[in-house]
């Protein structure tokens, strides 16, 4: 997706009716993992970040379209995303961001990248919530 198409769509969210934001965010879905990837690098590295605002609010969306029946294709291209970026260099902040959006659309193939973080004193807890939300398990507190 060009920066331009991306940029546009990012403008008009929120939309004022759910047909317009779902519409909105199956384009944002259509543009693959790359558009993915930008929406995740423009959410910022601190909490609360205003410039992250829209991307921020776009992921969420998309966290809960793909949790729709008959979503599975986008679900999982999805979710097999936001579980690779939490193997990038990215704040804390951002990493737990994604751990929460795990929660929503995550499945058991993406538990792998959640685990690696339960030891992690700030992304343990998001991981462990969404391991637990994902596999209808408790993850295992540390030691």
């Amino acid at each position: 997706m060009e920066p331009e198409d991306l940029a546009g769509i990012l403008e008009k969210l929120p939309a004022d009716e759910y047909g317009a934001a779902q519409a909105l965010c199956e384009k944002l879905l259509a543009g693959g993992p790359e558009t993915i990837r930008t929406l995740v690098g423009m959410v910022g590295d601190e909490f609360g970040d205003p410039k992250g605002v829209k991307a921020k609010y776009a992921l969420h969306g998309l966290a809960i379209l793909v949790g729709q029946p008959g979503a599975e294709p986008q679900r999982k291209m999805l979710a097999e995303t936001l579980a690779r970026e939490l193997g990038a260099k990215h704040s804390d902040e951002l990493k737990a961001f994604l751990c929460r959006q795990l929660q929503l659309c995550g499945r058991a193939q993406d538990v792998p990248a959640l685990a690696r973080l339960l030891e992690d004193k700030r992304l343990g807890e998001p991981a462990r919530q969404a391991i637990q939300a994902i596999t209808g398990q408790a993850a295992p507190k540390p030691r």
